[in-house]
């Protein structure tokens, strides 16, 4: 699968983040999920597969309030300026230094409670192996929470779109291709569906940055006249209005459910 760099579309991603309620009602599903899980706990690992700068961690944090002295995070971020970013971001939640890597630690690393990946696996080089490893990590009563679209999301199909002016499939992974990979590795998981909103501005630019948020350096070689086109559908009087759902998967090392 390619990877995509996020560094050059910087911006373009924070207009997504500004305009869409995806990551408000990602955080809600989390909250649900861990409710009640740092009770009595003397330590508490942490985690984020692709932190980026660090916004989604912060907002998920907060709402659950855990105790600064029993939590350890440790951050995966291959963009490095935005994992240091989001340590300094996020050093008011912990007591302890916060660990930071390019790409998951290895095995000689301390086993984790907590292992968080929101929308970071489209654009790993090997789902399989990264679920894998991520599983692995896991200490007996752990829990992997994973969010990812499915390949009906709004978004997704403009990437179908996309990439067929090139003549190739989409290079990167949807929320079947996870569930594909953690029924082949035998985890026990839960799946479940959220709705979230896009809403913009409607102009050419906006379209395009929601565009270069898709597509990074890629688009110049597709027909951005005919990929600005995917927006007409979704018109509501001077705004673009996209209404489409992301998947969330729950893994428990143990292969019970979380109260």
């Amino acid at each position: 699968m390619a990877s995509k760099a996020f560094g050059p579309i910087e911006s373009d991603y924070a207009f997504f983040m500004t305009h869409a309620t995806e990551a408000a009602c990602d955080a809600a599903v989390y909250e649900r999920e861990l409710k009640g899980f740092a009770e009595a706990r003397t330590s508490l690992r942490l985690l984020d597969f692709g932190c980026g700068a660090g916004d989604f961690s912060l907002r998920l944090l907060s709402m659950l309030n855990w105790p600064p002295e029993v939590l350890h995070i440790t951050l995966v971020e291959p963009v490095q300026h935005q994992r240091h970013e989001a340590a300094r971001r996020l050093a008011a939640f912990s007591r302890q230094p916060i660990d930071n890597h390019e790409c998951l630690p290895d095995v000689q690393s301390p086993l984790f409670d907590v292992i968080l990946s929101n929308h970071a696996l489209y654009y790993v080089s090997d789902l399989a192996t990264t679920l894998a490893r991520m599983t692995r990590r896991l200490c007996p009563s752990g829990t992997l929470l994973l969010a990812i679209a499915p390949w009906d999301n709004v978004l997704l199909e403009i990437w179908k779109t996309g990439f067929a002016l090139l003549d190739q499939p989409v290079p990167y992974y949807g929320a079947e291709d996870v569930e594909a990979a953690l029924t082949a590795n035998g985890s026990k998981f839960r799946r479940s569906r959220s709705t979230y909103q896009l809403l913009f501005p409607d102009s050419e630019e906006n379209r395009l940055k929601i565009l270069r948020f898709l597509f990074g350096d890629e688009l110049p070689r597709m027909r951005s006249s005919r990929l600005l086109g995917e927006f007409d559908r979704h018109v509501r009087g001077d705004h673009v209005a996209i209404y489409t759902h992301s998947d969330h998967f729950t893994v428990n090392a143990a292969g019970e459910s979380i109260n």
